[in-house]
């Protein structure tokens, strides 16, 4: 994907879930390292800026609709170099399709989906993935074998790697 752009998407609030999310601050630090290693290789970068904290007194429904809200205003604005693939870790990764469809409104294809350590969206919606989706598991912890196990049953690829750059690095080159 030479000419294209990797977006990595931010994490999603334990309050935006209505629950422990857990790790946004650790996910931050990884998504800015991840952008800094696929820079040094040359690839397209754009790390979406965290979206704001919900108000306290929306449902977690609500909240998750305003983080989608945010990433695809977000990237209306920025206009990424066409197309994107799209990377979300941990929660946000049952956010895909959401984001996704937003960005099929906004006529920005998309290349492909990479969730990383996460949860994946719920089966049933009946005109997504409209492209690739790659699982990468870089832990042994239970929920992202779970998760990855999930995928393959799906068709969709699965990398274990040590790190995620790895992984967005080979499906760039096919890209």
């Amino acid at each position: 994907m030479t000419s294209g752009t990797v977006v990595l998407l931010p994490p999603v609030l334990s309050s935006q879930l209505g629950s422990a999310a857990g790790g946004a601050l650790a996910r931050a630090d990884e998504r800015r390292e991840l952008a800094a290693e696929l820079m040094a290789y040359g690839i397209n970068v754009y790390l979406v800026p965290d979206a704001p904290e919900p108000g306290e007194t929306l449902d977690a429904r609500t909240s998750m609709a305003h983080w989608v809200a945010h990433n695809a205003v977000t990237l209306t604005a920025e206009q990424p170099t066409k197309p994107i693939l799209l990377v979300a870790f941990g929660a946000a990764g049952a956010m895909m399709p959401a984001v996704g469809f937003s960005q099929k409104a906004s006529r920005r294809p998309v290349s492909g989906y990479v969730v990383i350590d996460g949860a994946l969206p719920k089966p049933g919606a009946a005109d997504w993935p409209d492209a690739p989706v790659t699982y990468v598991r870089t832990t042994s912890d239970a929920g992202a074998l779970t998760a990855a196990r999930e995928a393959v049953l799906r068709g969709w690829t699965v990398e274990t790697v040590s790190s995620p750059a790895t992984a967005i690095r080979e499906i760039t080159s096919e890209l």
